[in-house]
């Protein structure tokens, strides 16, 4: 499996712009995104879950780490971050 793409601020463009529905994509860029928009996916349950209790303090701070490691730099991880609030 192939390291997906950094999350910046083009992907989650996209993902605000059809609304997390990949299916409202072309084939070509849905097939292209589809590593890196199953990882937005994931971190975004995974802040839900967090900002809902649903995880310790221990799993958010991991996740603040892999979200800092997936995202292009502080400002796309801002901007993930904020889509949960």
């Amino acid at each position: 499996m192939n390291k997906p793409l950094p999350i910046d601020h083009a992907l989650l463009d996209l993902y605000e712009q059809h609304k997390g529905e990949p299916e409202r994509m072309s084939p070509a860029d849905r097939d292209k995104l589809k590593e890196a928009w199953a990882l937005l996916d994931e971190l975004l349950m995974d802040l839900h879950m967090v900002r809902h209790g649903y995880a310790h303090a221990g799993y958010a701070k991991h996740l603040d780490r892999r979200i800092d490691a997936h995202c292009a730099d502080e400002h796309v991880a801002e901007r993930l971050r904020a889509l949960w609030q």
